[in-house]
């Protein structure tokens, strides 16, 4: 079976993971891997004096963890090994692995640790120092950065990408949030010790888990509730003729786009990323869900753990026998007088009973309402549509003109062919493009190179070739195309 092309394992050693999957070392490991990059190869670490750390330098900072490290270990085996040795065996297992390698520089030897391996240890870095999600930031990143793409196309066309990854981000990590909260809805679930839960839910699940703003995300506060500001403005930034046109240069100038098309469908990818943020509400219905069921899961089980009887009559008697015990030991003529958590007095009286809990009204959570268009609103995102519509050149739209014009087996050039609408004009200035790519083609073709075909269907329907000659009309001056109806060519086939 071959192997694939973006392999993790074509970029990183293959045996990086042995120090991390060790069982007795695994933690220590991670560890001592933080302590060295924080020293050496952070980039707020202090620079190395030469060409690099010496092994004698990096052998001194291990040693330093393990003393460290050694006040918390239980291993007395290991703790009977002289410290060097264990530090050159823990050096020597990362240089093994390929965390750390040896770079030489004439005779000496420095320790390095190579850009690959730097991200891969960053990335799994973050990974493990992540804590609660913040929406609103990112959501007014989007908002900003689209703001700035709106006011200059030009120069910030960069940025329609990056604001395009954001909110594809910001999906991803609303639906992997849902995720988490059924896995520690499941991990609670195992917990027996009441004492145990309340650690695990309060310290771990509510403050390291949750979106750091979710109790404001259903609020009509929060920057979420822009997000429709945010798909109009990649609206108009990708409709908008002279916008999309910048958007279109910046694109095949540096995502290397072949063709104006490929250009198109990278901003028609990345505008899908941004329109998507339409569907938040169905994501965020899910995870409100979800978390009601773990908060209703945890607060059954508090009240369960509160109310159940357990072990009470044997606790009671047990006080109760040592009570009697310490009665017994004191001479007959002096009290024993007995700290308690009340105050003195009768025991049993109405003044001692509590009042009954009054049950809390059920709050009504806010719900995020869409927004309403206004008329004008609404008559300009129609006026927007219907010019997109007439200027949209498919394969159906071209061969549905060619049939009002040339008949099956016909052949017909450019210049005779009339304009009736927008449409029209805009199929008519495409002839001129598709008699190059055909003509590009053709010389391909020629030269032994094979390159996809643009519109497949529009290829066994008609063909198309330049004369070599221009016209122009009350609309545009362009190349003359000649084209030629095939005998066979079927609309039904196209569309």
């Amino acid at each position: 079976m071959p192997e694939d092309a973006d392999n993790l394992f074509d970029r990183v050693p293959e045996h990086i993971f042995r120090p991390l999957g060790a069982h007795e070392h695994a933690r220590r490991n991670w560890s001592l891997l933080n302590h060295l990059y924080n020293d050496f190869f952070a980039p707020e670490a202090d620079p190395p004096e030469g060409e690099g750390w010496t092994q004698k330098r990096v052998v001194a900072s291990i040693e330093r963890f393990l003393i460290r490290w050694d006040e918390h270990e239980s291993n007395v085996e290991e703790l009977g090994t002289p410290i060097n040795i264990r530090a050159h065996d823990a050096l020597s297992s990362f240089l093994d692995s390929g965390w750390l390698s040896i770079d030489r520089v004439g005779f000496t030897q420095f320790v390095i640790m190579r850009p690959t391996v730097q991200n891969l240890f960053e990335l799994l870095k973050t990974f493990a120092e992540q804590g609660p999600e913040f929406i609103g930031g990112r959501v007014q990143s989007v908002r900003n950065n689209l703001l700035q793409v709106q006011a200059d196309p030009e120069k910030n066309a960069a940025v329609f990408q990056v604001a395009a990854k954001e909110c594809s981000a910001l999906l991803r990590m609303l639906n992997t949030t849902r995720m988490r909260v059924r896995e520690a809805s499941e991990y609670l679930r195992a917990q027996e010790s009441a004492d145990l839960f309340l650690e695990r839910f309060f310290g771990d699940y509510i403050s390291s888990l949750y979106i750091g703003d979710y109790s404001d995300l259903f609020s009509r506060n929060h920057p979420l509730a822009s997000r429709w500001d945010i798909v109009d403005m990649a609206s108009r930034v990708t409709e908008e003729p002279e916008s999309r046109e910048q958007l279109r240069r910046w694109y095949r100038k540096n995502l290397r786009c072949r063709s104006t098309e490929e250009a198109d469908a990278l901003i028609e990818n990345d505008t899908a990323r941004v329109m998507a943020l339409r569907e938040v509400d169905r994501l965020l219905a899910r995870l409100k869900d979800a978390v009601t069921r773990a908060n209703d899961q945890a607060l059954g089980y508090l009240e369960y753990k509160v109310r159940s009887q357990g072990n009470f009559d044997t606790k009671t008697d047990q006080v109760i026998n040592a009570v009697v015990r310490a009665a017994d030991s004191r001479p007959n003529d002096k009290n024993l007088a007995l700290p308690t958590g009340w105050s003195q007095g009768r025991l049993l009286s109405e003044d001692a009973l509590k009042m009954p809990n009054k049950k809390p009204r059920k709050r009504r959570g806010a719900v995020i309402q869409k927004r309403r268009l206004s008329p004008e609103e609404r008559a300009r995102r129609l006026v927007r549509q219907i010019m997109k519509g007439n200027r949209e050149v498919s394969e159906s739209r071209i061969i549905q003109y060619i049939d009002r014009h040339v008949d099956p087996g016909g052949v017909l050039e450019s210049s005779s062919m009339d304009v009736a609408s927008i449409n029209d004009l805009c199929i008519l200035a495409a002839f001129s493009r598709l008699g190059l790519i055909a003509d590009r083609t053709e010389r391909n073709a020629r030269a032994g190179i094979v390159r996809p075909t643009l519109f497949k269907e529009l290829n066994r329907y008609i063909e198309i070739e330049l004369t070599g000659e221009r016209f122009e009309n009350e609309y545009i001056e362009a190349p003359v195309v000649r084209i030629r109806r095939r005998k066979d060519g079927s609309t039904n086939n196209a569309n």
